[in-house]
């Protein structure tokens, strides 16, 4: 039935002080908010903290108001008598109510998108002097790509020297800028400090900016560990090692713009003179992990812990005795090159990345000198240290093509 016309006006002193409360709550929640936020680690932090901290002022008052209209409800228009089955009387409309609700929350909408489109545009937008560093997404790993000055040149290739790490270096004040792209399933790069998040799309380029402006470290010797640097998780779930690909890269933020000079120059050093001991030079490449090994592998010498594929402590021992009597060079360069021949019994081949030595443009490139290289080293794994590999065979392996399949090492 229609309310009655006589019906008294309402009172809007309770509606101011309602209202009052609900705006008063909203800001409160929106300022203790960042209490519980990670520190704000680049300059465009503050633009995104507070862009949160309107919106959780905004949501904030909306639960407030709505948890009082459930309270107050419950207990004005609850049934006085408990044997009471009847339906509530039906009511219509209120005109003006509708059209309030509708609209305030249309209007909060449409402030909140332009507000938002501003945050994202001024943390977009192209910076002086940026730093380009490419990065790559793959289960269950990141790769970042430097590249040199235009002067400093590859010998072997005529082009500026680039090389690869598994972790994100910078320095205080940098401009930065990602250029990320994944080779097999959707991921999401996410640095809460910088307050940074983007997904990295198979097939497509993303891109995005920030500028540190607190270091990481450096720790009591003055060196900066990669440990101590803020992790780089992955927010999109990419498979059963995503929870790992936090705990092996990290952002480190050099305190001075020479502190950082001074690891790039040497990572250049290193690339232009590699190691003349292949198995070195393999521990070197694993270790800055240039390839997503440590995602998935456990190998104690370096600190991995991976579980989706097989254990490589001792991997020396167990190639060289190999069922078949595949030599234990042809079972770790293959097993590289054509990881679906030579599965290890309760793992699957499909995660394992097939390296390939023919185009440097393929993002799973691996030139045979790396391939003998890690090869080399993986072979030093054995229970006397010494290697189960003749280097000379590596290399003859590395250069042929071996098509015969078999069963992994245990």
């Amino acid at each position: 039935m229609n309310r009655p016309s006589s019906s008294p006006g309402i009172n809007i002193v309770p509606l101011i002080i309602i209202a009052v409360v609900v705006i008063i709550g909203g800001i409160v929640l929106s300022t203790f908010a960042p209490l519980f936020f990670p520190a704000q680690g680049s300059a465009q932090a503050q633009q995104i903290d507070t862009l949160f901290q309107v919106m959780l002022a905004i949501g904030g008052g909306l639960f407030l108001l709505v948890q009082f209209l459930i309270f107050y409800s419950a207990i004005r228009f609850r049934i006085k008598d408990e044997n009471d089955r009847s339906d509530g009387p039906p009511i219509h409309g209120n005109n003006t109510l509708e059209i309030v609700w509708t609209a305030v929350p249309a209007v909060v909408v449409v402030i909140l998108v332009i507000y938002s489109y501003a945050v994202f545009s001024a943390i977009q937008t192209p910076l002086e002097n940026e730093y380009t560093v490419e990065v790559l997404g793959r289960r269950f790993a990141w790769t970042f790509t430097y590249t040199a000055a235009p002067d400093v040149l590859d010998p072997a290739t005529g082009l500026p020297v680039e090389f690869s790490d598994g972790n994100l270096y910078t320095y205080v004040g940098q401009n930065l800028r990602l250029e990320m792209t994944s080779v097999d399933v959707n991921h999401a790069f996410w640095v809460p400090e910088m307050r940074i998040k983007q997904d990295l799309l198979v097939g497509r380029i993303t891109e995005m900016r920030f500028t540190p402006i607190i270091a990481t470290g450096p720790a009591e010797d003055g060196l900066y560990y990669p440990q101590a640097g803020f992790p780089i998780r992955c927010a999109e779930l990419c498979g059963d090692g995503h929870g790992n690909m936090g705990l092996i890269s990290t952002l480190v933020v050099f305190a001075t713009q020479e502190d950082y000079q001074a690891w790039f120059d040497a990572r250049v050093f290193e690339g232009l003179n590699p190691p003349d001991d292949p198995a070195v030079f393999g521990e070197q490449i694993l270790a800055a992990a240039q390839y997503p090994c440590a995602g998935c592998h456990t190998l104690t010498d370096l600190g991995w812990a991976g579980i989706t594929g097989p254990n490589l402590d001792g991997i020396g021992d167990r190639a060289d005795d190999r069922v078949g009597g595949e030599s234990a060079e042809s079972y770790l360069i293959n097993s590289l090159r054509h990881p679906q021949r030579f599965i290890v019994p309760g793992f699957s081949s499909a995660l394992m990345p097939q390296f390939v030595e023919d185009n440097p443009d393929d993002r799973n490139y691996m030139p045979d000198q790396d391939a003998v290289a890690i090869a080399a080293y993986l072979c030093t794994q054995t229970t006397t240290g010494e290697s189960a590999c003749s280097v000379d065979e590596l290399n003859a392996v590395a250069a042929s093509e071996v098509t015969q399949t078999g069963t992994g090492a245990q």
